[in-house]
């Protein structure tokens, strides 16, 4: 064969179109993020567990809670570690109904510690936000065709 076949195939570098990661590492706001979710996630999980304590919820169904609290979290903290966008925007979701219940309860009389524990979690998840949110973590959820970095 020749090298001059006019029917030969483009000699152009091609790429595979799949979406390239704005940033190539992962900010350390990201796992300062993940470390806040967590540290949220287990007082509010530490809280509930109050809570059924003092009330006449059975063993089981305290168990069952524990459980799906913690594979949701790991569901979640593994989309956020990824870069996956659903999962910050999913756990905003769950911390504003939570959030939402809590108001919902504050003219009811609790227990110091219960409000305690929520309002310290709230503030870990508000600390986490704005560290998904902002740049350069918000940088960690952004996908370009091209690579800029």
């Amino acid at each position: 064969m020749s090298d001059d076949n006019p029917y030969s195939p483009p000699e152009a570098d091609i790429g595979d179109g799949d979406r390239a990661r704005l940033l190539r590492a992962r900010p350390s706001q990201i796992v300062q993020a993940i470390a806040l979710l967590w540290i949220s996630a287990s007082l509010g999980l530490w809280a509930g567990l109050l809570q059924a304590q003092r009330g006449q919820d059975a063993t089981d169904a305290i168990a069952v809670m524990v459980v799906e609290t913690l594979l949701l979290l790991g569901v979640l903290t593994f989309a956020i570690w990824r870069g996956r966008n659903w999962g910050r925007i999913a756990y905003v979701v769950l911390v504003a109904l939570s959030l939402a219940a809590f108001l919902d309860t504050w003219g009811t009389e609790q227990p110091t510690v219960d409000v305690a524990l929520e309002a310290v979690s709230f503030v870990a998840d508000a600390g986490a936000f704005f560290l998904m949110f902002t740049k350069p973590g918000s940088l960690w959820f952004t996908y370009t065709r091209e690579q800029r970095v």
